[in-house]
């Protein structure tokens, strides 16, 4: 397996690879997925593996700070609107794996590599922020074992297909130190 950046000849795999993880309520559009790699292709990574079959991707932007309130945080959202170049905190727009894939530590592995690769990429990255549901469990384990820690909750911010009225979103921030 590694880590490289995505391209836009990976956008068929990256689409299925969202179309496997996440129900139709919170998939992205192949828009939004290409704007993100407009916005911060350093940012925008995947994971191959040895038949060099993409197997997961991870999209981020570096935003100035952090929010004062949850307006900011918008599934679907347009990157080109938020993302500076110089900003010190990176946003992890999104993350998912192939579900072949899921369940034998490699997302936490897979991560914790796209960390250090955009660290590589943008120095002056102080914290990292993003925003997982309630539901998934799995996601939140792997996101407090690389030391985030839940900051505030947003009601109803995932569609889900368990939880009338949607599933609540679960902002997460972590420091980093000098090693990611």
């Amino acid at each position: 397996m590694k880590v490289r950046p995505a391209s836009s000849s990976d956008m068929e795999r990256i689409m299925k690879i969202e179309e496997n993880a996440f129900i139709l309520n919170i998939q992205e559009t192949y828009q939004t997925f290409s704007c993100r790699m407009t916005a911060f292709p350093q940012g925008f990574l995947v994971l191959e593996d040895d038949r060099g079959a993409v197997q997961g991707y991870f999209s981020s932007e570096l935003w100035e700070k952090l929010p004062d309130n949850n307006k900011v945080f918008i599934l679907d959202h347009d990157p080109l609107k938020v993302h500076k170049a110089d900003g010190k905190l990176l946003y992890v727009s999104s993350f998912a794996l192939m579900g072949s894939l899921r369940g034998r530590g490699l997302g936490k592995l897979f991560f914790r590599e796209c960390l250090k690769e955009v660290r590589k990429a943008a120095p002056q990255i102080d914290q990292v922020i993003l925003i997982v549901s309630q539901e998934w469990g799995s996601a939140r384990h792997i996101y407090e074992e690389l030391g985030f820690k839940s900051i505030r909750q947003i009601p109803g911010f995932f569609p889900s297909d368990i939880i009338p009225g949607g599933a609540d979103g679960i902002v997460m921030i972590k420091t980093l130190e000098e090693n990611v």
